[in-house]
């Protein structure tokens, strides 16, 4: 990614929490950004196409930093304590604390959803490696790695988008990392 379609993302999220992406222009995003409008035309053709770049973008650098993570750790717990916090708590955080930060979570529009379909398929598809390479078969006798890796993503931001408050929000993600770990017989 070059830099100044970094810098456009960057300013680009900072616009869209503050304002929303409903009410958010280009021409907000190309000043936040410190550009003009041409140069930002030239790296996105519209406001669509900048809010699926940066869901995506900042997707993937959370997939990142959560499997570099996974790296460095052995037991499933560890791993699904480290998703839980670098995804589901975080984006909680976020949403928190920006009234219009669900708008871009959310996706927005259909441009906006598909980007946000797409990364938690990438999600999905990290888990079901994971679980592929760390679980012994006949642990997953009754279900597929696909299938619980579909469970703990979807179910994970289902109890992020209910939770009442953040502690709520711990207290179930931990209640639904027992059940994992009891459904495979592991810590």
């Amino acid at each position: 990614m070059t830099e100044i379609r970094q810098r456009i993302l960057e300013a680009a999220v900072r616009v869209f929490m503050r304002y929303g992406v409903g009410k958010t222009r280009m021409n907000d995003i190309a000043q936040e950004t410190g550009i003009a409008r041409p140069t930002l035309y030239a790296s996105f053709k519209n406001k669509d196409e900048i809010l699926s770049a940066s869901i995506l973008h900042y997707s993937d650098l959370s997939l990142a930093g959560i499997r570099h993570e996974w790296d460095h750790l052995d037991k499933l717990s560890e791993k699904l304590n480290v998703f839980y916090e670098r995804a589901i708590i975080a984006s909680y955080q976020i949403i928190s604390a920006s009234p219009d930060a669900r708008d871009m979570i959310g996706g927005h529009n259909a441009v906006g959803k598909a980007a946000t379909k797409t990364a938690q398929l990438d999600k999905i598809s990290a888990w079901a490696e994971l679980l592929d390479q760390h679980l012994p078969k006949d642990k997953l006798s009754s279900v597929t790695s696909e299938q619980l890796a579909e469970y703990i993503v979807l179910s994970s931001l289902g109890l992020r988008d209910h939770a009442e408050s953040e502690t709520q929000l711990r207290q179930l993600l931990e209640v639904q990392k027992q059940g994992i770990l009891a459904l495979l017989n592991c810590d």
